[in-house]
């Protein structure tokens, strides 16, 4: 049984359309296939499928591309496309999920009943055509804690087990600790060239962790929705992305596992019943599968029901980051392990041994100075608003660097936000330290013009090199800066 979906949300949702009515596969060799979108994996999907199917043409949507490199894709055998072609031409077409329903060939393809599918769901296509036989694959996504869990499942796993996972911090060997690549991103496409990178290393491996963007390929065994709180805009202010990672659940394969958020399974409505779900919170919540008993700085239990089996994890005090800002991270990791059948007593050990994943929430010192880093891809006000408040417990003068490196990340960081930040904190803070040219405006803010409070710096090295000859001794660099690392 599909969850509920009403008319104005099926509108804006790409059908997922991997098999015909007779269950054959759309994805033939005599298949022409258009990519739309060049510049978020599209051209990985666009080599990968000259391989598999007749005629594959990219439409670079947003111009972005060089013309070296599209001359490249040409030479390929890939027919390129800068503007919008008539879809009628194509028996598919692929396009990202966050691509406005109104582009021209996806209005028209719709229009005329055209298959369209995702590049997540393309992704899982190709999936299927990888030897991936005995080892088991992770798909995480959701709006926060996706790369915190993902780090703690991969230290819990690898303690039994060979693992890879490929997270916003980088592709990670995590049975030897060496980073085997940085600066993958998080397309579903990148998740093959994160396996194809692994294959040419010659890197064995039990469990593949992959944290994938606004939604999954339905091609894991074990599909993970973090949460779906703080919901955002996609596909042009069209699409929530939350109707995305509702495909997760839609385009999960038979008999695969779900470990899902109560918020997501909430609002998703009705689940299917050819696989398995498993439900967790990140407060008190006695209906779902894993849940926590209590939870606040001093540490938690998490209390678990999965069938006969049932018993309690706990979470200990840390003295290097905030426990309460990986909440979900814990509660949501454990499940997944459990699902896995690794023991309770091995989750918590490595519970104890975790130390933070960087620019989340960590605390060390720095040269006398307390630094606690939470500048990452997924920071937002929020989120800053409860750095500073972990801040303030250690009663020092707090010099903050907050801002964004570039707007492209995700959603950028609103300036707006940011500028009501400045009107409500700003009396807390020793000095503000603004990141990125979309802040250098509010720099103009500092209250007294004979007292400089806000100071410009135009990346975060820059800033916390700033804040470092602000600061003594004792002092609080907090750094906030929406950021890749």
């Amino acid at each position: 049984m599909e969850p509920r979906i009403n008319t104005d949300e099926r509108r804006f949702m790409i059908k997922f359309c991997p098999v015909n009515d007779d269950g054959s596969l759309l994805l033939k060799k005599n298949s022409k296939i258009a990519v739309l979108d060049l510049t978020h994996g599209g051209i990985v999907i666009a080599r990968k499928l000259t391989k598999i199917t007749g005629s594959v043409t990219g439409v670079d949507v947003y111009k972005t591309l060089a013309p070296e490199s599209l001359n490249e894709l040409e030479k390929e055998g890939i027919k390129i496309s800068t503007e919008p072609l008539d879809p009628s031409i194509f028996d598919i077409i692929i396009a990202p999920v966050h691509l406005d329903p109104d582009y021209p060939m996806i209005a028209k393809a719709s229009a005329r009943n055209i298959p369209i599918i995702s590049h997540h769901q393309a992704v899982g296509h190709i999936l299927s055509t990888y030897n991936l036989a005995n080892k088991t694959f992770i798909e995480l996504t959701g709006t926060k804690a996706k790369t915190s869990t993902a780090i703690l499942l991969a230290d819990i796993l690898s303690t039994q087990k060979k693992v890879i996972s490929h997270t916003s911090r980088g592709l990670e060997d995590r049975s030897t600790g060496t980073i085997i690549k940085k600066g993958l991103s998080i397309t579903p496409a990148s998740i093959m060239t994160a396996l194809d990178i692994v294959k040419d290393e010659k890197i064995d491996f039990d469990i593949f962790i992959a944290e994938v963007s606004i939604g999954g390929t339905g091609f894991a065994d074990i599909g993970i929705i973090t949460t779906i709180t703080n919901d955002y805009k996609i596909a042009n202010n069209k699409k929530l992305a939350s109707d995305s990672k509702r495909r997760m659940v839609l385009d999960a394969k038979k008999g695969s596992k779900l470990v899902v958020n109560n918020d997501a399974l909430r609002f998703f409505g009705a689940c299917r019943r050819d696989i398995e779900v498993i439900s967790f919170t990140d407060s008190i919540n006695a209906t779902c599968n894993v849940y926590y008993e209590n939870i606040d700085t001093k540490g938690g239990t998490i209390a678990y029901f999965l069938g006969k089996e049932h018993g309690k994890i706990g979470v200990r005090e840390a003295s290097d980051y905030d426990i309460t800002s990986y909440k979900t991270a814990f509660v949501c990791a454990a499940a997944a392990a459990l699902v896995l059948h690794i023991d309770p007593d091995t989750i918590e050990e490595a519970f104890l041994g975790f130390r933070g994943a960087q620019g989340r929430m960590t605390k060390r010192s720095v040269d006398g100075r307390i630094f606690i880093d939470n500048s990452n891809s997924g920071m937002d006000i929020r989120t800053a608003k409860k750095a500073l408040s972990y801040a303030k417990e250690d009663k020092g003068r707090i010099i903050m660097v907050l801002g964004e490196e570039a707007k492209e990340v995700c959603e950028g960081l609103d300036p707006s936000g940011v500028e009501q930040f400045i009107k409500d904190h700003l009396h807390e803070l020793q000095y503000l330290v603004l990141v990125g040219e979309r802040m250098k405006p509010l720099t103009k803010d500092s209250p007294d013009p004979g007292e400089v409070k806000i100071y410009y710096a135009c990346d975060l090295p820059g800033g916390i090199t700033l804040a470092k000859s602000l600061t003594g001794e004792k002092d609080i660099i907090l750094s906030c800066v929406k950021c890749f690392r």
